[in-house]
């Protein structure tokens, strides 16, 4: 499943939803404090078709659903915050897809390793 065909003179351009996905978690990660993206099980995956992002497309419009493991110690508000605002400004600049909502679930925290 993708966003709607975009026509160019050469041909049809689609994103597909994973892809979108991809972006989102990526651009997750580049946030201070955010440690990963929480997976479900992999039984409870294969059953709902679900990973740590979950994109809806509708037109150009994006919802985006992500879950995070956050470390230990850090304002949780704020790296939701910063997580949004990332997600929706990578999403918008790479697909130039509209992200009208962005939910951040924080699933796990745990305390960062140190080398």
């Amino acid at each position: 499943m993708g966003m709607p065909g975009q026509q160019t003179d050469l041909g049809a351009v689609q994103i597909r939803n994973d892809v979108v996905a991809t972006i989102a978690s990526l651009a997750a990660r580049e946030v201070e404090g955010v440690i990963g993206i929480w997976q479900e099980p992999w039984a409870l995956r294969l059953l709902l078709g679900n990973g740590g992002v979950r994109v809806e497309i509708r037109e150009q419009e994006a919802r985006l659903w992500v879950n995070l493991v956050v470390e230990y110690g850090v304002n949780f508000g704020l790296v939701a915050a910063q997580v949004q605002d990332r997600v929706r400004d990578r999403v918008e600049q790479m697909t130039q897809l509209n992200p009208v909502e962005v939910h951040v679930s924080i699933h796990q925290v745990k305390a960062r390793r140190t080398p």
